[in-house]
C-alpha cells in the first residue's frame, strides 16, 4: 500500500476537505508515491515518536497537529516554507506524515462529538463551522449540576487535574448549558456569548477571562491536548479495525 492509498482510507473516516480552509492537513510530509513500511499515529512530532518509528522501522506517521513550518515573506512579496528543526529530524530519516487536525475535530465521530458524549450533552448544535453543517463546537444541554461539582467532572471525564476558570464561573450556582471545542476555540466566543452558561476549551489568554466576566459567560480552560485526546483514541480504534493491525498512539502525558 502507498501512502496516497492509505490516506484515501483515513479520508473515509476523516473527510480532510472539512477542516479549516487555512488549515495544514493531508500529506504534510514525504510523497503520496513512497510505500507504507509500518505506521503509527501521534498528537504531533517528538523525539520519542521519532525514536520508536527509526527503532521499528516504521516509515509512515498519521498525526493530529501539523508538522511546524516556519513561513518568510521574500523581497518580492513571495513566500517559502522553511520546516523547523523537529520537522527536519522526520524529513531527513524519510517519514511520510498524513496530518488530520481540524478534520479529525469537525467529523462524525471526530474530537468535538466525543466531548458531547463525555459530557453526556442533548440537543446539541454545532458551532464554528467550517463547511456545509461541519463545524470544529458543540453547544448542547446537559443535566443540572453545580459548578463545583462540574469541575470535578472535568478532571474525571478528561484526566486531568489542570483546570482553570475564569471569575464569573465561580459565581455560577448551578449550570445546565455547556459549549464545548477541542483545542483552542476563544476565536468562537462571540458564537456562544448568551446561548450558554459555560464554554471549555483550550488556551484562554487573560484578555478572553476578562470578556467572560464583563458577558456573563463561564469560562473554563484545561490542557490543549486534553480536549483532543478522547476523539483520536477513537479515531485509532477505527482505523486499526479497517487495517486489520493494533495501531500505536503516541501523545506526551504531561501535557494531559
Amino acid at each position: 500500500m502507498n501512502v496516497a492509498k492509505l490516506q484515501d482510507i483515513i479520508n473515509s473516516l476523516v473527510p480532510l476537505d472539512h477542516a479549516f480552509e487555512d488549515d495544514f492537513v493531508g500529506i504534510t510530509l514525504g510523497s503520496e508515491d513512497y510505500e507504507v513500511n509500518g505506521l503509527a499515529v501521534a498528537h504531533e512530532l517528538d523525539n520519542q515518536v521519532l525514536d520508536y518509528l527509526i527503532a521499528n522501522n516504521v516509515n509512515t506517521l498519521i498525526t493530529y497537529h501539523p508538522p511546524s513550518m516556519k513561513k518568510n515573506l521574500k523581497e518580492d512579496g513571495t513566500e517559502s516554507v522553511e520546516e523547523d528543526t523537529m520537522t527536519s529530524k522526520f524529513s531527513e530519516a524519510g517519514i511520510n506524515v498524513i496530518t488530520l487536525h481540524t478534520a479529525q475535530d469537525v467529523c462524525k465521530g471526530g474530537n468535538a462529538d466525543l466531548l458531547v458524549d463525555l459530557f453526556e450533552m442533548t440537543n446539541t448544535k454545532v458551532f464554528a463551522h467550517t463547511i456545509g453543517e461541519f463545524g470544529a463546537g458543540r453547544i448542547g444541554e446537559i443535566q443540572k449540576i453545580s459548578s463545583a461539582e462540574f469541575l470535578k467532572v472535568i478532571e474525571s471525564k478528561l484526566n486531568t487535574s489542570i483546570v482553570r476558570t475564569n471569575k464569573y464561573f465561580q459565581t455560577l450556582k448551578g449550570l445546565n448549558s455547556i459549549a464545548v471545542l477541542p483545542g483552542s476555540g476563544t476565536q468562537f466566543l462571540d458564537e456562544v456569548i448568551t446561548k450558554t452558561d459555560v464554554f471549555i476549551t483550550g488556551d484562554i489568554s487573560h484578555r478572553y477571562l476578562l470578556k467572560g466576566d464583563e458577558m456573563n459567560l463561564g469560562l473554563i480552560q484545561v490542557n490543549h491536548l486534553s480536549t483532543e485526546i478522547p476523539g483520536m483514541k477513537k479515531f485509532v480504534q477505527k482505523l486499526s479495525i479497517e487495517l486489520g493491525t493494533q495501531l500505536e498512539y503516541f501523545y506526551n502525558k504531561y501535557y494531559e
